[in-house]
């Protein structure tokens, strides 16, 4: 049941942050807070994933996450976004998940600064 309900958050964050696979633009900050808040709850629900197959439900939408962010770090062309981003490619591609959460937890560390460097 915690798989679905993953999935189903993973899926929803892809919707909204899907607008930076067509625009270049940088996200605004109401869309920085929506995904911070998502990843935040993404990586909650993360740390409760006991096992992830390549190619299962789950997969596909972490790597639907992957995409997202990678879109989000070169709408804002930010060094150490881009290298969070790249951790979490990497650990993904290689399908570890102590690094996958590590990187994800450096993403959403990111993702908070870019905030409070833009928005506050």
């Amino acid at each position: 049941m915690k798989k679905f309900f993953l999935v189903l958050g993973l899926t929803a964050f892809f919707s909204l942050t899907g607008f930076t696979a067509v625009a270049s633009e940088k996200p605004t900050c109401e869309d920085l807070t929506q995904i911070a808040d998502d990843l935040d709850e993404i990586s909650a629900a993360f740390a409760d994933v006991e096992t992830i197959k390549e190619g299962d439900a789950v997969d596909v939408a972490l790597g639907e996450i992957v995409d997202a962010l990678y879109w989000v770090s070169e709408a804002e062309g930010e060094d150490h976004m881009t290298a969070a981003v790249n951790s979490l490619t990497d650990a993904y591609d290689n399908m570890d998940g102590e690094k996958f959460g590590l990187a994800l937890d450096s993403v959403v560390a990111n993702m908070d600064r870019l905030y409070r460097r833009d928005c506050q």
